[in-house]
């Protein structure tokens, strides 16, 4: 936020980008990566509660290198990264072209339906899938535990 919302505010008053293309790559790339890392921690945090609460003595046992939050932590940096930020670097160029004019600042796949949906499916839909199945399960764990 402290990065993206003082490069946001005046387009968003003005409806045009003063700032290059270059800096609006760059205000996309940090705005695209930091939601999307944002995203994903919550389904590993969604993640490494399930098997606190559901495989109490498992989890405890394998606490190591393997499972350690560091290595974690950079791979869903790099994920979240591999989603948007080639697309947001490079579009233009492979399309050959750029569709959005110089005086503004949005992703080139911002019309691209395909791409829209599979980005979402994976940035939205699967987290959602994935937080809810182990909420409900860690829910259901607790409640077993309480009879």
């Amino acid at each position: 936020g402290a990065f993206c919302m003082p490069l946001y505010i005046p387009y968003a008053l003005t409806g045009t980008w003063h700032l290059g293309r270059s800096l609006c790559k760059l205000w996309l790339v940090v705005d695209y990566l930091v939601c999307t890392a944002s995203v994903f921690n919550i389904v590993l945090i969604s993640y490494d509660r399930f098997l606190s609460v559901t495989k109490a003595v498992s989890y405890r046992a394998r606490q190591g290198i393997a499972s350690s939050p560091a290595i974690k932590m950079v791979a869903i940096w790099a994920f979240a990264f591999l989603l948007y930020c080639p697309a947001i670097l490079f579009w233009e160029h492979v399309a050959g072209h750029s569709v959005v004019a110089a005086d503004q600042c949005y992703a080139e796949f911002f019309d691209n339906w395909y791409f829209l949906l599979c980005a979402s499916t994976l940035e939205f839909f699967v987290p959602l899938l994935l937080v809810t199945y182990f909420n409900m399960h860690i829910f259901h764990n607790i409640q077993r535990r309480q009879r």
